[in-house]
């Protein structure tokens, strides 16, 4: 249970920190469309299911 409580951690922080990333360069230069493609429609949905995932354990963890 904690292994893949530390593995969502990390990958929630990486996608958020991506996503953080992809928001500033996109101000910088809205031309290269980081925010609105496929890929980071992808991201996104694995970047919601992390927390999720995260939140659930945390649930369980604390019941």
């Amino acid at each position: 249970m904690t292994k893949l409580h530390t593995l969502l951690s990390h990958l929630t922080v990486i996608l958020a920190l991506m996503f953080l990333t992809f928001l500033i360069l996109d101000q910088f230069n809205p031309m290269m469309n980081f925010v609105d493609n496929g890929i980071s429609r992808c991201l996104l949905a694995a970047l919601c299911l992390c927390g999720v995932g995260q939140s659930v354990l945390h649930w369980k963890g604390k019941a």
